[in-house]
């Protein structure tokens, strides 16, 4: 096929690797989408398959398009070839022969895959991948072939259409090798010879270009593969009929110049007797059955095949073609009489039939199957041949083991028929039998014997029973079993043992050969005859018979070696014919073992040995012929068969007399040892499986055979003439270790008390297994021979079968020593080693565990690891299994230092296998195992299949392999420190820093990681393979989520372009149905009813785990701004449309909750419930888990097995009983049943629990990718399915996870409907989100968690509701009240929750109850929610859903709780604290009883509850004042003074709510005396040291006392042990604060705490001078001079002075005119830009705006609160001045100065009557006022009103008339004494 015809730059080589993939997807599930897929990729391969392996060679014109184009790749990668690169091409352009376009695509693609061939050179990797294509598309082809047509092919649906595709390119012509044109067919009949030319040139050559011999042998071997192949299709071809009459000739001409007679041949031979069977021996439904008759009709084509039979190049061959070829004429003429006019009759086609057989066809067919046989190991090879052959001649002459089944079938029919051919049978064997009677010169005729020989090598070749059909022709039998007078040779009875191997040939053999001259008793006579007259080599009585010295002739030894292995072949098939057998009158062992004791020839003695071996394998418990067999053993082999030898030493065992003896010195003579293979299997058959089998006197004798294999056997050096015979030898002896070590089943020893572990022990100890382990762990040597095997099997290619035997069985002992080592050296050897239990066993000195022999011979554990990318899948999964062992030993995983290595310190076993020079090859084998696929299994069958393979009782599988790879890896990935798994995954141990190989490196190679992801990124890897896909995506998180290995491995997932998006895409959503039937079927109702097993539920809901799991991780690593964050919004949030764009389902996060309602429901069964009656004192919660319903069904058997042999030995029960074994066989059912149930809940919760932990990070993280208009939607769908499922019955834990995941989304939800401000909000829809928060609530069985969580996610909702306040606190407290303003929307909002709460009777009382729960955590939460609650109630109708409140007595629990938890709140006040839960739920207490007390019912009601009367008694009011030294541990003394402020807070809310009828002054007074002394030091001391804390409490303690002064009798003022303390501590606080310019000077600007401070006491002032201008009441402000100038300290007394208030009016005044003047210069701001940014607003000194940007309103607001605040200070000092002037005044005109009513600090200050100069100071003061009082009123006669600073103007008419008064006052203060100076 020339360069034209191929899309050279296309070429892929996946291509064919991906459409494998997707034929067995349809083979197994097919689906629109795959098959879509399949013809699309098939028509892009159509142009391949049609050249198969002939593709355009170099050129001229492909060499200068290379040079001056850029080359593609299909995967994108364009490049300009030149330099190296272009030397390359040409490179792999001439040695493999193929176009220069081609090779340079190869070359782009091998760099591409240079991870899979790390430090080979792309010319190698191009070779590799170039072959490696071929045999993917030869293999596919194959696959499609038997797919499609042929006996096996799919009748399905959709193979019709792909069936008429092949049939199609089956018919294509194309260009065959410039030979014309020609089909698939000749295609493979002409590559076939080219291939064998480009082999023949490589052998000849040695070498080639500088190759090395390495990439020379691999090519040869690929080539001699290819060749295997195309025969191989020719033969599926052929098979279904397809092949036309130019293919048949063409065949026939290519066997005539075949001079070669190898496994090829023979397949393209076999192709033609499958092409023209007889047509007697086909169903006329064959497809070949119409092509045959066709054939037959076509008199020319007859006539040329015919002609076909001169001048081969092997004769023979043409004979057995033309033996086909005349079965076929035959057939065709008994068919069809027109067949006549070809000129042969049936006469002369019977002749050329038998001159067929007499030119060797028989035998010519006989060695080709044979050469099968031998390239299997089932047949001896010829070690001299095989020495002289080249190595690489061997690799030419491969043969490919699946094309063996086809040729042994075609031979088979052909020997089937000429078995129908009675007369041809009979005279060749008459011809044989009387030819010596005929001619004495020359050689009789051996026709018959060849046909035996062959029908022989035939049916050995098949499975068992292949011969059934051959017993069932008489022809056959009647010439076969009918001999005349002698005895048969050894073709005869080769062929019966052939025909009799399996149940029903072996069974129908016993009856045949009853009604032949060869009976089965015949054969005993046989045995006794001789065993009468040979000596025996040990009599153990005397006997007095003579016995003749003559030996048994050598004829007779053939017959009775060919007569004794039919006996053991049909024994041993055939228990029918066993039992049978066993029933003659002496019995057959006994004749058997008196043989063995007869001087006979060894090879004689094993057969004899191999029939009692049949024998003695059991056929139930009550086979008692092993026991027989035994003591008939004992009798002729050891002189004293009663010697106890379990305490005797190796040294100490007698050595062997009688036939053993014999036998070792006849065997060392011929350096052959069949007899000792046959005894040690004999040996070997005694071991009982199960201990109920083994006796003492068993046990002894396999003691001492066992001594005789290891000490005279194992480790004595002996010679073998046949190096195969040495392998046959050990896989005898390791047959027999591997049995011992499985029958020795420990379980028992560690399902009992200690107090039974005595006895169990001693009966463990008696078993041969002890004996193995124990010899095996001490003994160096045992060790050795056992590592020394797999050092050499493991580096022989190809292996031997007979070495793969014994490999596998090392294998599996190494396995099995280290699964039981543990428990037998901790346990069994510790207990029998014990001296209180009487023991005198000692435990060897040299006892080590086999991970510790393996420390010692590196050899083996780098041996081991390569073993896993064997060909062999049962080598490979056992390994693994071993290596497995190894990485969790303490010898292997420790750390170790590799000098020269590594440069630290590194696991043990991951340096050793680093560190060798097969690391490479190592991690490539696990790789290509990793990639294993083939029909699934559950984790049942895996078990059970990886039991079977580990027993070696049955096969591996891909899968098998597959999944003890990922067990290892999930296992190694949770360790804390790199091993074994991380240098498999990728991991780099001599790079600088630990972390993945770089894959675009040339020295990085392919890791079980690249394969894992790559696996996770192909299409319906679940659907396919459920299990290893979800511990595909496991391995995947707990990669990422290990800190050693996260950062690496997240961050080149990522760079795998849309992986994370393309995981969460493909994530199943439907439950997969159950594939095949399962013991565990059942339906899974979820959005469908499905029937499936648990272990795919299970698998469904964890792979979904995994997957939601890593994306969420991979988001919160990268913070939400990884490469696929959008990709993975979209997914998660968004509808998935069609392409009409309609939506199809929900967004992937709302997909997922709903797996919460799965439910599984077991296949009903008819089964009743019923009484345990021998097991009902059983303890079955000693094997359950403690948290849920889950018990270990394998320790519970077993422990269930152990009660019962207790009650057998107790004889409570019989043993054998059935009912015990049905009661056990119940309850492990029940159990199993309960525990699929527990499996499918748990999984639901694994992942809710990980799709909870996603929905907090992708609305976190993701979740502002997605488009506004967008999200409100997306959050109430969310809502609504989440709100949804609390309408099922679901478990405590799903609920606290679901109303979690409400809170995290309410929040979202809130925060997105925040930005509107509260425009447009969506009431109704969420008014439906709190009626379903408030129904979850009040749901039977949630949980306080739970209701926790809904409580948080109600006060979230209430934040839309509750309203913005835009007053500023000060003025609050100054009013201690205030009004609220509410948006539309907020309103609306409102209404419509307080309606909807109005519903819901009983939801407060549950809060409430919840908030007098003991959980602090949500009593918080519950106390925030019923402060929210209160908050929106603003109508009187309104908060009547608050009643139940004050109604069932909460508010009175609320407030008594204050001081029940005051020992809880002091331990968080102190500096030693757990938590501060009891704190925060104090703060959330106070916020919710503060709304409470916001209006005059609630403070009323907290007045009768006892508030003010229970913080009188809490001590935690009781706080040190700050000052320098307590503000060390300033969190704890902030959260000290924290408290007392709330608490404050409180009282001072409740007082100003209260009705003038019901003040609550008194209560009020009553908490001030409690903590008296703490109030008092708090005024005193926060004087001394400001803080905002000392501040605010002043306030608070000054806005109380303001609020109940009222009440206190104008005497108590006065009294410094009363009321009056407190009023001097308020003056003292006046005189400190009123001075502005103080705190100016230290602080830089007065602070707004200040002023509201100030505004506080002149309250209080006021109030306390209300009868100044009547006389009777007492001045604030005094009369008073200046000692000092700076500092607290000048003030003469502890008051304010009129001087001072003078100042702080002018202060005020002054802050006015500086309010004015900023106000204006920010409208100027506002107006020219819009608003003022942070910085701006950050440069505002008057008013702090924050630092945020900030509009006009915002601005405006805040002027507008701080002027209402400053003027109304000014107005209260101006009240205050003029109430003081009055009194002075007064008192100045008086002569009687009254110094009595002045405050008690002043006594000292006036202590005489009045003088001249009061009236001094008066007038001074009236003349700084005055200044004062012009400046205030030319500010208020300002226009637009303080150059409009919003408030200026409210209040102003009051103002101006206290302006007049007090100008007049000091008007005429200031007169007098001018008065009175003039």
């Amino acid at each position: 096929m020339d360069s034209a015809a191929l899309p050279l730059g296309d070429w892929d080589h996946s291509l064919f690797a991906e459409l494998q993939h997707l034929l067995a997807r349809i083979n197994s599930q097919p689906t629109t989408s795959t098959l879509r897929r399949l013809y699309a990729q098939l028509d892009e391969a159509k142009p391949w398959l049609l050249g198969l392996t002939h593709l355009p060679g170099p050129s001229d014109l492909d060499k200068q398009v290379v040079e001056t184009r850029p080359t593609v790749t299909p995967s994108g990668v364009s490049l300009q070839l030149s330099g190296e690169l272009l030397a390359t091409v040409n490179s792999i352009s001439t040695y493999l022969h193929v176009s220069q376009r081609l090779a340079a695509t190869l070359a782009l693609q091998a760099e591409e895959l240079r991870p899979r061939y790390p430090s080979r050179s792309t010319l190698e990797i191009s070779i590799f991948t170039f072959h490696e294509w071929t045999a993917q598309m030869l293999d596919f082809l194959r696959e499609l072939l038997r797919s499609t047509i042929g006996p096996d092919a799919d009748v399905a649906p959709p193979f019709d259409t792909l069936r008429e595709w092949v049939e199609t390119l089956l018919t294509t012509k194309t260009s065959i090798l410039g030979k014309g044109d020609g089909t698939l067919v000749d295609h493979i009949v002409s590559q076939v010879d080219a291939i064998q030319d480009k082999l023949a040139t490589l052998v000849r050559s040695g070498t080639l270009g500088g190759v090395e011999y390495e990439l020379l042998s691999f090519r040869v071997t690929a080539l001699r593969a290819e060749q295997n192949k195309l025969v191989g299709i020719l033969a599926a071809i052929a098979r279904a009929g397809l092949l036309g009459r130019g293919h048949v000739v063409k065949m026939l001409r290519w066997l005539k110049k075949c001079d070669r007679l190898d496994g090829l041949t023979g397949m393209v031979l076999a192709s033609f007797i499958s092409t023209i069977r007889p047509l007697d021996s086909l169903d006329p439904a064959d497809a070949r059955y119409d092509t045959l008759e066709n054939f037959s009709r076509d008199v020319k084509f007859m006539r040329l095949v015919a002609s076909l039979v001169e001048q081969w190049s092997i004769p023979s061959l043409r004979e057995a073609t033309k033996l086909a070829w005349c079965l076929f004429y035959l057939s065709a003429l008994r068919q069809d009489n027109t067949v006549l006019q070809t000129g042969v009759d049936a006469q002369q086609t019977e002749q050329f039939l038998l001159d067929a057989i007499s030119g060797d066809a028989l035998r010519l067919l006989r060695e080709l199957a044979l050469i099968v046989r031998r390239e299997r190991g089932l047949e001896e090879r010829d070690a001299a041949r095989e020495g002289a052959e080249d190595a690489l001649a061997k690799l030419a002459t491969r043969l490919d083991p699946v094309n063996d089944d086809f040729l042994f079938v075609e031979l088979r029919q052909l020997v089937g028929s000429i078995a129908e051919k009675k007369h041809l049978l009979r005279n060749l064997r008459n011809k044989e039998e009387d030819a010596p009677r005929r001619s004495q010169v020359a050689p009789p005729p051996a026709h018959f014997q060849d046909f035996l020989w062959l029908a022989s090598a035939v049916y050995r070749s098949l499975p068992p029973d292949s011969a059934e059909e051959l017993w069932e022709n008489t022809a056959f039998t009647s010439a076969v079993l009918d001999t005349r007078g002698s005895w048969p040779g050894p073709a005869y009875w080769d062929l019966m043992v052939a025909i009799s191997t399996g149940p029903i040939c072996a069974a129908k053999c016993y009856e045949r050969i009853k009604d032949t001259r060869l009976q089965w008793s015949g054969l005993f006579k046989f045995y006794q005859h001789y065993t009468d007259i040979m000596p025996h080599l040990f009599e153990p009585i005397k006997s007095t018979r003579v016995a003749s010295l003559d030996p048994m002739s050598m004829d007779e030894v053939e017959i009775c070696k060919g007569w004794t292995k039919l006996l053991a072949t049909v024994v041993q098939w055939s228990p029918l014919a066993r039992i049978a057998l066993l029933q003659a009158k002496t019995h057959p062992l006994q004749q058997l073992f008196e043989l063995v004791n007869c001087d006979v020839p060894v090879d004689l003695k094993a057969v004899i040995l191999q029939a009692i071996t049949a024998f003695c394998k059991r056929t139930g418990d009550a086979d008692d012929v092993p026991n027989k067999a035994l003591d008939y053993y004992e009798r002729i082999s050891f002189a004293d068969p009663t010697l106890d030898t379990r305490n005797l030493g190796s040294s100490r065992i007698p050595t062997p007399i009688g036939w053993i003896a014999k036998m070792e010195y006849a065997e060392q003579d011929l350096q052959s040892y069949p007899c000792t293979r046959a005894y040690i299997e004999f040996l070997t058959t005694l071991i009982p499986s199960t201990p109920a089998h083994s006796t003492p006197r068993l046990n002894n004798a396999l003691r001492r055979g066992f001594y005789y294999i290891f000490d005279r056997v194992l480790c004595v050096d002996r010679r073998y003439v046949k190096e195969n015979e040495k392998w046959e030898t050990l896989e005898a002896i390791f047959a027999f270790v591997e049995k011992a070590l499985l029958a020795f089943n420990m379980s028992e020893l560690v399902s009992v008390a200690s107090r039974s572990i005595g006895p169990i022990a001693s009966a463990l100890a008696d078993e041969p297994g002890f004996l193995v382990l124990l010899r095996i762990l001490s003994e160096q040597d045992i060790f050795e021979s056992l590592a020394l095997v797999i050092d050499h099997a493991a580096q022989m290619t190809p292996r031997p079968a007979h070495v793969q035997r014994v490999l596998l069985s090392v294998l599996r002992i190494y396995q099995r020593v280290l699964d039981i080592q543990l428990v037998f050296s901790d346990v069994l050897l510790l207990t029998l080693s014990d001296p209180s239990r009487g023991s005198t066993f000692r435990r060897p000195l040299a006892l080590q565990s086999l991970d510790q022999y393996l420390l010692g011979r590196l050899s083996n554990v780098n041996a081991i690891a390569l073993l896993v990318g064997d060909d062999d899948l049962t080598a490979a999964l056992v390994s693994v299994k071993i290596i497995a062992f190894l990485s969790s030993s303490p010898v292997f995983s420790r750390s170790d230092v590799f000098r020269g290595e590594y440069s630290t310190s590194i696991n043990r076993l991951a340096g050793i296998i680093d560190a060798s020079d097969d690391s490479i090859r190592i991690a490539q084998g696990f790789c290509s195992r990793l990639d294993g696929d083939g029909q699934d299994l559950n984790a049942k069958e895996v078990a059970d299949a990886e039991a079977l393979v580990l027993d070696g009782s049955g096969p591996a599988d891909p899968l098998l392999v597959r999944h003890a790879i990922l067990d290892l890896l999930l296992d190694g990935t949770t360790s804390s420190r790199p091993n074994l798994a991380h240098f498999l995954l990728g991991f780099d141990y001599k790079a600088p820093e630990f972390g993945l190989q770089d894959p675009r490196s040339p020295e990085s190679r392919l890791s079980c990681f690249h394969v894992v992801l790559r696996q996770l990124t192909e299409e319906h890897l679940f659907v396919i393979h459920p299990t290893c896909a979800t511990k595909n995506a496991q391995l995947v998180y707990q990669l990422f989520a290990h800190p050693v290995t996260g950062r690496a491995t997240m961050s080149y997932a990522s760079s795998i372009a849309d992986f994370f998006p393309r995981q969460l895409a493909s994530l199943p959503r439907f439950i997969p149905p159950a594939t095949k039937d399962a013991p565990d079927l059942g339906v899974a109702i979820g959005r469908e009813r499905v029937i499936t097993t648990t272990e795919i539920l299970v698998a469904f809901l964890a792979f979904q785990r995994w997957i939601v799991s890593s994306a969420a991780l991979e988001s919160f690593a990268f913070e939400g701004h990884g490469p696929s964050a959008e990709r993975m919004a979209e997914i998660l949030f968004e509808d998935e449309e069609d392409e009409e764009g309609s939506a199809v389902r929900p967004p992937l996060i709302i997909s997922l909750v709903g797996n919460i309602d799965i439910q599984w429901q077991e296949t009903p069964t008819q089964e009743t419930a019923r009484n345990l009656e021998f097991f009902s004192g059983f303890d079955f919660d000693q094997l359950k888990r403690p948290d849920v319903d889950w018990w270990d069904l394998e320790a519970l058997e077993r422990s269930m097995q152990t009660f019962r042999r207790q009650l057998e030995r107790q004889g409570a029960v019989q043993p054998g009983t059935p009912a015990v074994a049905a009661e056990i066989e119940f309850v492990v059912r029940k159990l199993g049943a309960k525990n699929r149930e527990t499996n499918v809940a748990l999984a639901k919760g694994d992942l809710l629990t990980a799709w909870s932990e996603a929905l907090k990070v992708s609305l976190t993280m993701l979740f502002r990718h997605v488009a506004e208009e967008q999200q409100e939607a997306v959050l109430f769908g969310l809502l609504d399915a989440l709100l949804n499922r609390f309408e099922a019955d679901l478990a405590p834990g799903v609920l606290e996870i679901l109303c979690e995941s409400v809170l995290v989304t309410v929040t979202t939800l809130i925060s997105v409907l925040s930005a509107t401000d509260g425009v447009n909000l969506p009431v109704e829809r969420l008014a439906t989100v709190m009626r379903g928060i408030l129904d979850a609530v009040t749901l039977p069985g949630v949980t306080e968690t739970a209701r926790g969580n809904l409580y948080a996610s109600m006060s979230q909702y209430l934040q839309l509701v509750t309203p913005s306040r835009a007053v500023d606190d000060a003025a609050e407290v100054a009013s201690l009240g205030g009004q609220s303003t509410l948006q539309a929307g907020a309103k609306g909002l409102r209404q419509a929750t307080v309606s909807v709460l109005a519903t819901r009777d009983r939801f407060l009382s549950t809060l409430c109850r919840d908030a007098m729960d003991d959980r602090d955590v949500w009593k918080t939460e519950c106390f925030a929610l019923l402060g929210g609650i209160v908050s929106i109630c603003h109508t009187q109708r309104e908060r009547q859903i608050l009643a139940p409140i004050s109604a069932n007595g909460f508010l009175a629990l609320f407030v008594a709780s204050i001081k029940d938890r005051e020992i809880a709140l002091s331990e968080c006040l102190g500096p030693d604290f757990d938590n501060l839960h009891a704190y925060w739920v104090y703060e959330a207490k106070i916020a919710f009883l503060m709304a409470i007390a916001s209006t005059k019912t609630g403070a009323e009601a907290l007045l009768d509850a006892g508030l003010f009367e229970t913080f009188s008694t809490c001590a935690f009011m009781m706080v040190q004042p700050l000052s320098e030294e307590s503000m060390g541990d300033d969190e704890v003394i902030q959260r000290q003074h924290r408290v007392l402020i709330c608490g404050l807070q409180l009282l001072a809310r409740v007082l100003s709510n209260l009705s003038p009828a019901r003040s609550g002054a008194g209560q009020a007074i009553g908490f001030l005396n409690a903590h008296r002394e703490t109030l008092l030091s708090l005024l005193r001391e926060n004087q001394q040291y400001y803080t905002m804390t000392g501040v605010e409490e002043t306030r608070l303690v000054v806005a109380i006392l303001a609020m109940v002064v009222h009440k206190v009798p104008t005497e108590d003022l006065r009294s410094p042990s009363g009321f009056g303390a407190f009023h001097l501590a308020v003056l003292s606080v006046a005189a400190r604060f009123f001075d502005l310019g103080t705190f100016e000077s230290q602080q830089g600007r007065p602070e707004t705490d200040l002023l509201e401070l100030d505004q506080v006491v002149l309250s209080y002032l006021l109030a306390t001078t209300t009868g100044l201008k009547t006389g009777s009441g007492y001045p604030a402000f005094v009369i008073g001079g200046a000692r000092g100038s700076d500092g607290v300290t000048k003030y003469i007394s502890s008051a304010p002075s009129l001087g001072l208030a003078v100042d702080f009016v002018e202060s005020l005044a002054e802050t006015v005119q500086n309010l004015m003047n900023e106000y204006e210069s920010v409208v100027e701001a506002l107006e020219s830009s819009g608003g003022l940014d942070g910085d701006a607003a950050r440069q505002v000194e008057s008013v702090d705006l924050g630092p945020e940007p900030v509009d006009a309103d915002t601005v405006t607001a805040k002027f507008t609160a701080h002027s209402r605040l400053v003027y109304s200070m000014i107005e209260a000092l101006l009240l205050l001045l003029w109430r003081h002037l009055l009194f002075y005044a007064g008192d100045a005109r008086d002569e009687s100065f009254r110094p009595d009513k002045l405050s008690a600090s002043l006594n000292s200050v006036s202590t005489s009557r009045a003088s001249p100069g009061m009236a001094k100071v008066l007038e001074r003061v009236a003349a700084s006022l005055r200044g004062t009082l012009e400046r205030i009123e030319d500010s208020d006669t300002q226009p637009d009103g303080l150059h409009g600073v919003p408030g200026a103007g409210i209040g102003k008419a009051y103002r101006r008339m206290l302006l007049r008064r007090l100008g007049e006052l000091t008007a005429g203060l200031t007169g007098l004494e001018v008065e009175r100076g003039a």
